[in-house]
């Protein structure tokens, strides 16, 4: 790797004239200038991130903390949209993942800081509280598609209220009233908070929704879809049944609906289904398209970018709205005897 003392010697001039061309000092001639950057070209010359911080320029180095990010096929867009904006703004992304493991964690922060990063963004797969115990020094932090439940950072999570509140609207101006809810697991955030949508638009639209209904379709098991099949036997066991099933994700949603045409019910003709998070491998493959809500992970990752880069960065909790998209599995209700 050439050294700075490889281009003073193929440039002919002093290592301090090379460091003033580093330092974008004017008071190096443009022929001089243009010799040394010559050099450096042909040298394939580098200046490290070391020598940066030694003359307290910034690093350009933006990191982000995150679990299973990158692996995880849906979440990965946070990462794609912390990206783009750091090609925006010349930065160089570094990604350190944790597994989950708290010690992990606290390892990746002080490496970083080491590294001396312009900030640090912490970052989940699912939308969830987190407790940040690392040391941050005056590095800027934001949290993305996660919070502290007392916020000391910047946080950019998704609106799941008013993505639950979608969900049904869109059954509801198609003229369903009877809405079956087939949820996420019991006690996560996301849950909790598209209930409480669900409720304020079955409230402000005058429908009373039927608890018996209401039911999860994940569990944390392994599979998590291994009661799936009994959660539907349930909505179908009498013949007061739902018109129209809100899922709590697009994988969800497909496994409804093959699992209701194998029963010779049709999507959208017998019944409406609704899925979340509009995971386009999904969503626009299947057939018809998935009518779903969407979980803006890129827009999340894009806002927390810029909020982590920029000079806004006090506790402030930003709700990224999650909106509804029709596709092909939603019509109007059919009516009795036909």
């Amino acid at each position: 790797m050439s050294t700075i003392h490889d281009v003073a010697e193929k440039a002919g001039v002093s290592i301090k004239t090379v460091s003033r061309v580093l330092n974008d000092a004017s008071s190096v001639s443009e022929k001089t200038r243009k010799r040394i950057e010559q050099a450096m070209q042909a040298l394939d010359f580098a200046p490290s991130a070391a020598a940066r911080m030694l003359r307290g320029r910034p690093t350009d180095l933006v990191a982000v903390i995150a679990d299973r990010l990158t692996t995880t096929p849906d979440s990965s867009e946070i990462i794609k949209g912390i990206q783009s904006v750091c090609e925006e703004q010349g930065k160089m992304l570094i990604i350190g993942e944790t597994g989950g493991q708290p010690q992990v964690a606290s390892r990746l922060v002080a490496d970083m800081r080491t590294r001396r990063v312009e900030a640090i963004i912490f970052a989940t797969t699912f939308h969830r509280v987190v407790t940040v115990n690392e040391t941050l020094g005056q590095t800027p932090a934001v949290l993305a598609n996660c919070f502290e439940e007392a916020p000391r950072f910047a946080q950019v999570v998704p609106d799941d209220e008013g993505g639950g509140y979608a969900a049904v609207e869109a059954v509801l101006q198609a003229g369903h009233r009877k809405i079956a809810f087939l949820q996420l697991t019991d006690g996560m955030v996301a849950t909790t908070l598209r209930m409480q949508g669900f409720r304020r638009a079955m409230r402000e639209y005058g429908v009373q929704p039927n608890e018996a209904w209401l039911l999860h379709g994940t569990t944390p098991d392994e599979d998590e879809f291994t009661h799936l099949k009994d959660r539907l036997e349930c909505l179908f066991a009498t013949d007061d049944r739902p018109t129209a099933i809100l899922c709590g994700n697009d994988k969800m949603a497909i496994r409804v609906i093959f699992t209701l045409q194998r029963r010779g019910i049709r999507v959208p003709e017998d019944i409406s289904v609704v899925g979340f998070d509009d995971f386009r491998l999904l969503s626009e493959a299947s057939d018809p398209g998935l009518t779903t809500v969407t979980l803006p992970y890129r827009e999340i990752g894009a806002i927390a970018a810029r909020r982590a880069l920029g000079a806004d960065q006090d506790a402030t909790v930003l709700r990224v709205p999650c909106r509804a998209v029709l596709r092909g599995t939603v019509t109007a209700p059919r009516k009795a005897g036909k």
